[in-house]
């Protein structure tokens, strides 16, 4: 080229990774020109490590383990929301009360159940009266609670195990419906 002569005209390419616009007329394969930094090898293994959690989380079971037992669907849905029930491989009774907002399951030594008190809000019966937690009121001893999950709508329940109870409450309760 001599000096007369005007250079020819520079294609403007654009900023570093983008193609020339002949080159991306033509279709042709796509050569990134900038290169890739180490963030999108880290972020790719990050997200594939959030996917394999994720699905480990999603794919497992829950469902309780030994010593927890099914309590069965009778039991669960008795229509006044207490029932006495006795867990295979168990000596003891258990008392189930499922009437309140909270299902929650006391080692029971009594001959029938108490009833759940709309009126006072108490577990009564004619020995005596409980709090929903299980503290007894009026001298009446407090129940020990038996751990409970609740696992996709079904209630486990660990009868080997009782939490212990709280103190008595030495004030009568007035009851409403023993």
């Amino acid at each position: 080229m001599s000096d007369d002569e005007t250079p020819a005209e520079q294609p403007d390419f654009g900023p570093g990774g983008y193609l020339p616009d002949r080159a991306s007329r033509r279709a042709r394969k796509i050569v990134l020109r900038a290169p890739m930094g180490i963030q999108w090898v880290i972020g790719s293994l990050v997200v594939g490590v959030v996917v394999v959690v994720a699905g480990w989380l999603a794919l497992r079971d829950t469902t309780p383990q030994a010593p927890y037992v099914e309590v069965p669907a009778a039991v669960v849905d008795a229509p006044e929301g207490v029932a006495i029930w006795r867990p295979d491989g168990t000596t003891g009774e258990v008392l189930v009360v499922t009437g309140s907002n909270r299902p929650r399951v006391f080692a029971w030594e009594g001959t029938e159940p108490p009833v759940l008190c709309s009126e006072s809000g108490l577990l009564e019966a004619p020995g005596g009266a409980w709090r929903l937690t299980g503290r007894g009121l009026g001298g009446t001893p407090s129940l020990s609670e038996h751990p409970l999950v609740v696992d996709d709508g079904v209630l486990y329940v660990d009868p080997t195990t009782t939490i212990e109870a709280p103190a008595p409450d030495p004030d009568p309760a007035p009851t409403a419906c023993s």
